[in-house]
């Protein structure tokens, strides 16, 4: 059977922490995977050795900057080279949580120039053809983190998450991004959201 998606189609989730992307993404994958369309749903960082590092830091105590955006740099080049570009070229759908716009956003407020990071990273990982960029205060972010039985992390305090989320604002002009209040009641998110993968697929003349 030949792919519906010639080339592939790349969806992204992204945004500070609590914005509920988790959620979001994985309705994505479940669209997509009622029809029949071969899809790939997977977050940053990943399980691999880097991704696991980059987590049992959150808890541990965070990296210095050099080596913190070293290993995010090192999981993406996995996550693309083993899992995102296999799937684009089979003509799949990819769906991530998170990707390289977190990395830009988080290291940004460490020091590292936003959109240097966004142009390493674009030297081996693709564009997304979509990127929603959930948008939350901070505080409802935290509070929706705290709700679900969660304690936020070294990642996850208002000041970093508010300079985070300046950041992440950067990205909203790119022809990729789609930016979406995420305040709102998560259907009304979920409504918002298929109504642009159904236009992405249309103009790639797919059905779905």
């Amino acid at each position: 059977m030949q792919s519906p998606f010639p080339g592939g189609l790349l969806i992204v989730f992204d945004g500070i922490d609590g914005v509920g992307k988790t959620t979001q993404s994985a309705l994505t994958a479940q669209l997509f995977g009622e029809r029949g369309i071969r899809c790939a749903y997977s977050k940053e960082p990943t399980s691999g050795p880097w991704g696991t590092k980059l987590r049992e830091s959150a808890k541990a105590g965070r990296l210095s900057p050099e080596d913190e955006l070293e290993y995010f740099l090192k999981d993406r080049q996995e996550h693309v080279e083993n899992t995102i570009r296999p799937t684009l070229e089979a003509g799949g759908v990819v769906v991530l949580d998170r990707y390289y716009f977190s990395t830009a956003a988080y290291q940004g407020i460490r020091g590292f120039d936003f959109w240097e990071i966004i142009e390493r990273n674009e030297a081996f990982a693709p564009r997304p053809d979509l990127f929603f960029l959930l948008d939350l205060d901070p505080a409802g972010g935290l509070d929706r983190i705290r709700k679900r039985g969660d304690t936020p992390n070294a990642f996850e305090n208002e000041d970093a998450l508010t300079a985070a989320r300046e950041m992440f604002l950067k990205a909203k002009d790119l022809e990729c991004c789609q930016l979406v209040d995420a305040a709102r009641p998560m259907t009304e998110v979920a409504a918002d959201i298929r109504t642009a993968l159904f236009a992405a697929a249309e103009a790639k003349g797919v059905k779905i």
